[in-house]
């Protein structure tokens, strides 16, 4: 948990320049390469109006991603992830409500996010922010195959 009280952040974007403090800060066991094609990817989403990927900016850097990608009946939110010193300070729940407005803005009705059952903070924190269990898939994260709860929420077309 932070001991930080008061945290100045915004969210933006990604751009290509974030990947080196990205990749420090949140993803320090991937390959600069698997950072760099996640924020490529996140682009060519952008560019096709189909989703996008959004950094968390504290201190000049880029300390937390999410990821927004529209699918043929829903979207997902994926690839959340908050540096440790920066947890607990709002910026995961601001980028879930960034993306959140972002896949209203694009007429989704059904919002979908997952976790590791093994990951309790995460889910607490999806259904404070009006996420319900939907299913649970079984998934390789990177550590071997575990079980992932998926969780959905129904957006106001408003």
């Amino acid at each position: 948990m932070s001991t930080q009280t008061h945290l100045s952040y915004y969210i933006r974007p990604v751009c290509a320049s974030d990947a080196a403090n990205l990749n420090t800060l949140c993803w320090a066991k991937r390959s600069p390469t698997r950072v760099n094609e996640l924020i490529a990817r996140a682009s060519k989403l952008m560019d096709k109006q189909r989703g996008m990927g959004v950094v968390g900016v504290c201190d000049n850097a880029a300390c937390a991603f999410g990821m927004l990608t529209l699918w043929p009946r829903t979207a997902e939110v994926s690839d959340l992830i908050v540096n440790t010193q920066y947890r607990g300070c709002g910026i995961g729940s601001a980028i879930i409500r960034y993306l959140t407005e972002t896949a209203c803005s694009l007429n989704v009705q059904t919002l979908e996010i997952g976790a590791a059952l093994s990951n309790p903070r995460a889910l607490a924190l999806y259904r404070r922010l009006g996420f319900s269990d939907d299913r649970v898939i079984v998934i390789d994260l990177g550590q071997g195959p575990e079980p992932v709860l998926y969780l959905t929420k129904q957006l106001s077309r408003d």
